[in-house]
């Protein structure tokens, strides 16, 4: 509901209405929002955090309505608002009433099952609301409803991880919809939607699929933790506090749930230091400093933060290699914003275009400070690095294609990767292998879907395209744009939503015939670009099927 959110604009119409009119306008409003009270009951857990944040939202809009009808009454001096005024009050304290029963019923004895400390900071939260929302302090109540939505994940994400130590795979889908709720898995995240389609059509992939979903989310957080820093000092830039604070509060407790990991590999010294640098952004932009001063100490807090969530990557933490993580961090939040605020040429969600207008800002202003340093590893890739950060610049001045924004993206995370390599050693791979792989799995998943086993047709098929195709893209892109955009919308959209909609497997088979055929004049126009190179994680592990998600040319930086 939005009914709160222009009160000059209600007013100034108020103005022009007689006493009864007013009467009648504030009492339809106050029952609107008090109908509007989501109920306790939902469909899901992921419904549950969804209704329980509204609930609190509603709480903090209704306050603010409240304390604006005292405004209104104390200048007309109208004491025929006088119930108006009392209801708005009652109403916002059952919307936080409605948000701690839903609390207490669904998440709290989650809570003390796996962390107690995360029980006692939603408790203290909503108790702290309470009193927030009496005084009319609504500024210090939504950075409450930040730590309580944010603190939910975690219990969400201990969850998730019990029901694997347990087998439990309806404990685990059960604490995954909060995820997908959240992050909008199914849209934004499509391997490891994948996986998560996989345990649902087979319980007994909980131990094969589970940790890697929660390995896939825990980079989610990571992101998180270094993006909601950036947005913060790009809110300063523009003397925003209020939002800088809420972004700090986000970054801190969404860096909760990653907490534990990081401890894991860097011990808990280094985890310690980044929870308190994520605590230290907290109070300074809580504090009474002038904004340029908060700025400047931001800034220097997100490069140390950086610097430790480098090392808990294991990647190069050199000054080349820091930068070069920035910019593909940064991009991979440019596409993720970017899909979400763009749709047909508009703009479906302001916050999210203003987000990818900042990662990309930053993304191009650390490529320029280190753009002369790069050069001397690779003039090639730095110049098409460049061209696509201005390309994207202008797809997204234009709210141009999303599928466009994806593909340069792409391109620029594989330039990234020989950047990478190019500055702490290199393998080289031949770039026909990603070929041969694409149309290995291809074939199998032909194979797959004939045999009715329509789940691992789609995985083989998001495989070829997420760990084989990402990394043709570059090269076929600058020699032919129009196939490249043809493949990927064939095999990553047109071909996976066949399988999923049980389409014949004449129909399926013909899809995969035209990909291959496309794939084959694509060979003949990329072989000029000889081999790409790629840093190499891990040793491949060849599996049973002769070939891993994880194998050489799967791999990436």
């Amino acid at each position: 509901m939005e009914w709160y959110c222009d009160f000059n604009t209600l007013f100034l119409l108020v103005f022009l209405l007689n006493i009864l009119q007013k009467i009648f306008l504030f009492g339809l409003i106050a029952f609107v929002l008090t109908v509007s009270t989501p109920v306790a009951f939902s469909a899901t857990l992921g419904d549950q955090w969804d209704s329980l944040k509204t609930s609190l939202l509603d709480a903090e809009k209704m306050t603010t309505f409240h304390f604006d009808l005292l405004d209104y009454q104390a200048e007309k001096v109208d004491l025929k608002l006088k119930d108006q005024i009392k209801t708005t009050k009652i109403d916002a304290m059952k919307k936080l009433q409605t948000a701690k029963t839903i609390y207490s019923d669904n998440f709290k004895d989650a809570a003390l099952a796996v962390d107690a400390q995360s029980d006692m900071i939603i408790t203290n939260a909503l108790s702290d609301t309470e009193n927030m929302l009496v005084s009319g302090d609504v500024e210090k109540a939504s950075l409450n409803r930040q730590i309580i939505d944010k603190t939910i994940y975690k219990i969400a994400f201990m969850k998730m991880e019990s029901a694997i130590a347990q087998n439990n795979s309806t404990d685990f889908l059960s604490w995954f919809n909060v995820m997908e709720k959240k992050f909008k898995i199914s849209t934004t995240y499509p391997k490891i939607d994948s996986l998560v389609a996989g345990i649902r059509s087979n319980p007994a992939l909980l131990s094969v699929n589970g940790p890697q979903i929660t390995e896939k989310l825990l980079e989610i957080f990571k992101l998180k933790t270094v993006e909601e820093l950036a947005e913060a000092i790009a809110s300063l830039d523009k003397g925003d506090i209020q939002s800088a604070k809420t972004f700090t509060h986000e970054g801190l407790y969404y860096y909760r749930t990653l907490h534990p990991s990081v401890e894991e590999k860097l011990g808990s010294e280094s985890a310690n230091d980044l929870l308190h640098l994520m605590e230290s952004a907290l109070d300074v932009t809580t504090s009474d400093k002038s904004t340029d001063v908060i700025k400047a100490e931001l800034e220097d807090i997100s490069e140390n933060v950086e610097l430790i969530i480098r090392q808990y990557e294991g990647g190069d933490i050199s000054e080349i290699g820091l930068a070069l993580s920035g910019i593909k961090d940064r991009l991979t939040l440019v596409e993720i914003e970017y899909l979400a605020a763009v749709k047909d040429g508009k703009i479906t969600n302001q916050v999210e275009y203003d987000e990818t207008v900042v990662f990309l800002t930053k993304a191009t202003e650390i490529f320029n400070n280190n753009k002369m340093t790069l050069m001397e590893l690779s003039n090639s890739d730095v110049t098409s690095l460049e061209k696509n950060l201005a390309d994207m610049n202008e797809i997204i001045t234009a709210k141009g294609s999303t599928n466009e924004i994806s593909i340069l993206v792409g391109t620029s995370i594989t330039n990234i990767a020989t950047l990478q390599d190019l500055s702490g050693g290199e393998t080289q791979i031949d770039i026909l292998e990603y070929f041969d792989e694409i149309e290995r799995l291809l074939n199998e998943a032909k194979t797959a879907y004939r045999s009715g086993n329509a789940q691992m047709a789609f995985d083989l098929v998001t495989q070829a395209y997420l760990d084989n195709y990402e990394f043709v893209e570059g090269p076929l892109g600058e020699v032919d744009s129009e196939l490249v955009l043809k493949i990927e919308i064939d095999m990553r959209e047109n071909l996976r939503d066949m399988i999923k909609s049980n389409e014949s497997s004449d129909k399926v088979d013909a899809q995969i015939d035209m990909i291959l055929s496309d794939l084959a004049q694509a060979k003949k126009v990329v072989p000029e670009f000889g081999t790409v190179t790629m840093m190499i994680l891990a040793v491949a592990i060849v599996s049973i099927i002769g070939f891993t998600a994880r194998s050489k040319i799967s791999l990436r930086a």
